[in-house]
């Protein structure tokens, strides 16, 4: 497998800032054992939410680890069943579902006041895996051209949109697919937050901003730094949604 590099970055939006509210987002991106990427965006109306998408984060970068035998089984093989990888996203979700169910145990409330959206993507020899429930966004860059890989979950009004919940596995609103990993030259996780300027709304089709970020990455020449400045820039005031949390995770091969 080449040399992957990248980052995660979750800031907080302005909205949040002055009404004091802390950064609901959170997202993470690893690259060993295998690279990795994940973002998670709590619900605004749970005052708790924050603390379940950064425990679901955290819970997933330790699954990984654990779980690496089989994530090699699944993505570095010759051939893998979609339902094998659709089993694998099930239990990811069992597992960081658990840490909603512990935090509700904690603070005396319902499980919902931790409500997050769910993005991840893990990368392998011959596959990548992704897993989406909600309205972010993961994209995929393959042979110089970036495309949406689903189609991210809104409701009829804004902010409104799915939730992971126990016991929703076997839902319709898990999202899990694998793609050939040959060509890709890079991928991508979003909230909703940043989904204004980055994409174009009604086809979700990723923006100009992506080549750019890939490019500059695989060269070696995106660090996190960039990413922060992109996302706390004042175009944002331009964004009708600018109020919102903003996160990325973005990842690449290096050049050779």
């Amino acid at each position: 497998m080449a040399n992957w590099t990248g980052h995660a970055v979750s800031v907080q939006g302005n909205g949040h800032i002055r009404r004091e509210i802390p950064c609901q987002d959170a997202s993470g991106a690893w690259f060993s054992p295998r690279p990795c990427l994940i973002v998670c965006d709590g619900r605004g109306s749970a005052k708790l939410s924050h603390l379940g998408a950064a425990a679901a984060v955290r819970s997933f970068r330790s699954q990984c680890a654990v779980m690496e035998k089989r994530l090699e089984n699944l993505l570095d093989t010759r051939r893998c069943e979609a339902k094998e990888w659709l089993r694998f996203c099930q239990m990811m979700a069992r597992t960081v579902c658990q840490q909603k169910i512990e935090l509700a145990e904690e603070h005396c409330c319902h499980e919902s006041e931790f409500d997050f959206t769910i993005a991840f993507a893990v990368v392998g020899k011959r596959r990548i895996g992704f897993f989406q429930v909600g309205d972010g966004a993961l994209v995929i860059q393959r042979n110089g051209v970036c495309s949406t890989v689903f189609m991210p979950d809104k409701g009829e009004f804004d902010n409104q949109t799915s939730f992971l919940h126990p016991g929703d596995e076997n839902s319709k609103k898990l999202h899990a697919t694998t793609m050939d990993a040959d060509g890709v030259s890079g991928i991508a996780a979003t909230s909703d937050g940043p989904e204004f300027l980055m994409f174009d709304l009604q086809s979700m089709a990723p923006g100009p901003i992506f080549n750019q970020m890939f490019t500059d990455l695989q060269a070696g020449q995106f660090p996190r730094q960039s990413s922060l400045d992109y996302l706390t820039g004042s175009r944002w005031a331009r964004d009708p949604r600018g109020n919102d949390d903003r996160s990325l995770a973005i990842a690449a091969p290096l050049e050779n």
